[in-house]
């Protein structure tokens, strides 16, 4: 996505590219899409090839690229997901708003084996994915993790997602990853009623070194992804407006309580 962004600003054609770069025909779509990783010095010569003079920019590609090279697992999350997986991983701050289901990075193994178990092909195989997701989770929750924020919709205490039991286990993980000193949890209300972020979903990741900020906006099918201020402020405001309306803390822990008692 970021590195499609660049080529286009630049005009440079795809078969400069893959001369300058020794690339087969279609290895650059491949990258691009995150199904392939690139070594540092091919990122520097495409550095050098989009005349990127911003350095933060530049330093941001080094990053993201280093990053999708120590993971390297395309093959587990969708092609169009393979980005936000490097961004994550590079995150300093994760910020995510989400109406309907647990953020994936606080899914139990049976919550996410649920929803990723896609009933619109039943040959597929989730447990690839499902590894993957919780291996995301086990760094988010260990020591020297991420600053995590998350605000879910109320629904989330009551989508039997896996079943009854499932949603009382994985309410339970919620309520132990909420104590933990790098996560924060909300849970917004029905009763708050229309509020800026109604009918939409969110996640805002910011990267420490070089600073940036990205929005990930996520379909059935594909993920976009925006970087300008213009845009990003937008977001985090609205976060900052769901965060003030959405139950403290200690509100948040009383109705998880409350429902896994029901659920028992």
């Amino acid at each position: 996505m970021i590195l499609r962004a660049l080529r286009e600003r630049s005009g440079v054609k795809q078969k400069e590219i893959n001369d300058r770069l020794d690339w087969y025909v279609g290895k650059l779509q491949k990258v691009e899409r995150g199904d392939l990783t690139v070594s540092a010095a091919e990122v520097n010569e495409l550095v050098r090839l989009f005349e990127v003079d911003d350095a933060a920019e530049a330093e941001r590609l080094r990053s993201l690229a280093k990053e999708a090279r120590r993971r390297d697992q395309p093959a587990r999350v969708p092609d169009w997901a393979a980005t936000y997986v490097a961004l994550e991983g590079a995150a300093a701050e994760v910020k995510h708003y989400d109406p309907e289901v647990v953020p994936t990075i606080l899914q139990t193994e049976y919550y996410a084996r649920a929803i990723l178990s896609n009933p619109l092909d039943d040959t597929q195989d989730v447990e690839p994915a499902v590894g993957e997701r919780m291996a995301r989770a086990e760094r988010v929750l260990a020591e020297g993790g991420p600053e995590v924020w998350c605000v879910v919709g109320e629904a989330v205490l009551h989508r039997r997602v896996g079943g009854a039991s499932v949603l009382r286990d994985q309410l339970q993980h919620l309520r132990k990853a909420a104590a933990r000193p790098n996560v924060t949890l909300q849970i917004l209300p029905f009763e708050v009623g229309e509020h800026v972020a109604l009918g939409s979903s969110f996640r805002l990741l910011r990267l420490a070194e070089p600073e940036a900020t990205y929005v990930y906006l996520e379909g059935l099918t594909s993920g976009d992804y925006l970087d300008k201020p213009a845009h990003t402020d937008r977001y985090l405001t609205a976060f900052d407006r769901l965060r003030m309306v959405a139950a403290s803390d200690r509100v948040t822990v009383q109705m998880l309580d409350r429902r896994i008692k029901e659920l028992a």
